[in-house]
């Protein structure tokens, strides 16, 4: 019993401070990484398509892992045409194992989901949809 009262003497009092400096934001060098969406709409450009990527949807796509393909890219721009030419205001996009919601005015995939998730997801608020 006094071995147990020893070690709770020990930890009573302040916590014991570093005697290394802790780093601050000035004198640590911040690693600079390019955001997903920055990569997403690079590689939209190199596609010639006009697609854009919301915040939420690329987080989605890092975060899953989602790799869009140049190909990929095309259809989604190819069927955003055609839902556009349907007087569609927000849409559903299936393509291969994936699906997307889609603004179709603003041309923007809101969010995406992979086939991994895909299960037991309702689809709301959505006018049209297209399979790619």
């Amino acid at each position: 019993m006094a071995i147990i009262d020893r070690m709770r003497a020990d930890r009573v009092g302040p916590p014991q401070l570093p005697l290394t400096p802790v780093s601050t934001p000035q004198n640590r060098q911040v690693e600079q990484r390019t955001p997903f969406a920055e990569h997403l709409k690079k590689a939209c450009d190199e596609a010639g398509v006009n697609v854009e990527f919301s915040g939420h949807a690329a987080s989605r796509a890092e975060s899953r892992s989602i790799d869009l393909t140049q190909s990929q890219l095309s259809r989604i721009d190819t069927a955003l045409e055609a839902v556009s030419a349907k007087g569609a205001k927000r849409a559903l996009v299936m393509l291969d194992d994936m699906a997307l919601i889609v603004g179709v005015e603003k041309r923007t995939v809101i969010t995406m989901v992979d086939g991994n998730n895909l299960r037991d997801n309702v689809f709301t608020s959505i006018d049209a949809a297209v399979i790619a």
